[in-house]
């Protein structure tokens, strides 16, 4: 097989999922809109079909289930996650129910939250969410998992427009931060969000670094006083092919499970990347490319609200209450 042969193969499990997301509105139509009797049921269908063709394309070593991950030593527990991708040969779920589990933080690979349509309003909440798993990564032993946005559609019809809303929500989630004394603190590199990707419309990633920071580099960067930045870059549907939107995916996870940091062996590339015509659209600062949760005693500086102002009674409504008070009618 060339990649040719495998880009086309991949092109087909393109169709696949966007054509299987349809089934369920196409059976059970909501009568008056463009929906589902059911957006809770369609949603739990959406997250199946997703997480099915993932079992076939991934390490049978890589576990995959909606669900809640915990943190057993810091008694924190994420909100549900559609899906979560865990090292099921190293850990076992801490509770499996049907398809769903509880899994430990540190056997945690990935992480996406998959929607039908996405809109701008829910960018912010999702970004936090699966943030807070990011957060929490201490490096060598429990590397930056894969943070992944999926959705099937979006709010704005043009593509550039979608990707450039999405990385201004991720530029405003992951602003610096000023604390109570004045002092500006920035997010670190496990924080970001690795992926937002809406099939058949864009793809806006991460560019660079798949592993914690290399010391020398850094301490290079430090001397010449270079501040550390993740860049983000992005491919819309004229300019990339429908076998992107899976490879990109796939080589996330991928990334994640082979990382030197996890104990697993390194791997070159294994999905024949075609050229995808990514462009820049801008960069987010970082502290430090790997820190474990740094917020937990985070205070924000208190922003002073403005008196309330005094509505000065109107003279009529003033004369009138001192004609009361003087029990005489004017």
């Amino acid at each position: 097989m060339d990649a040719q042969s495998l880009q086309n193969f991949l092109n087909g499990g393109d169709d696949m999922l966007t054509t299987a997301v349809d089934l369920f509105r196409g059976l059970v139509p909501a009568p008056d809109r463009d929906a589902s009797v059911h957006s809770g049921e369609e949603g739990r269908f959406i997250e199946m079909v997703l997480a099915e063709y993932l079992r076939e394309k991934l390490p049978t070593g890589i576990g995959i289930g909606g669900g809640f991950v915990v943190d057993v030593h810091g008694k924190w527990v994420s909100k549900q996650i559609d899906i979560i991708l865990y090292d099921s040969v190293k850990f076992a779920p801490l509770l499996r129910y049907g398809d769903a589990v509880i899994v430990p933080l540190e056997s945690v690979i990935g992480v996406i939250s998959v929607k039908r349509k996405l809109y701008d309003a829910q960018l912010p909440g999702e970004l936090d969410s699966l943030s807070a798993i990011g957060a929490r990564a201490s490096g060598m032993s429990f590397p930056k998992p894969m943070l992944a946005l999926v959705a099937f559609d979006c709010e704005k019809s043009d593509p550039k427009s979608a990707a450039e809303a999405a990385f201004a929500a991720i530029k405003s989630s992951f602003a610096p931060k000023t604390d109570i004394r004045g002092d500006t603190h920035l997010h670190s590199w496990n924080e970001l969000i690795d992926y937002v990707i809406v099939f058949d419309k864009f793809i806006l990633r991460t560019q660079g670094r798949s592993r914690r920071d290399n010391p020398e580099r850094k301490k290079k960067d430090e001397a010449e006083r270079k501040p550390l930045q993740c860049s983000y870059i992005w491919g819309g549907n004229n300019m990339t092919t429908k076998n992107a939107y899976i490879q990109h995916l796939l080589s996330g996870i991928h990334r994640a499970w082979y990382d030197e940091d996890r104990g697993n062996r390194v791997t070159r590339d294994l999905l024949a990347f075609p050229t995808s015509g990514m462009n820049k659209l801008g960069a987010i600062h970082v502290c430090a490319f790997c820190r474990p949760y740094a917020w937990a005693n985070f205070k924000p500086a208190v922003v002073a609200s403005a008196p309330a102002a005094t509505i000065p009674a109107s003279p009529r409504k003033t004369r009138q209450a001192k004609a009361d008070d003087n029990g005489i009618e004017r």
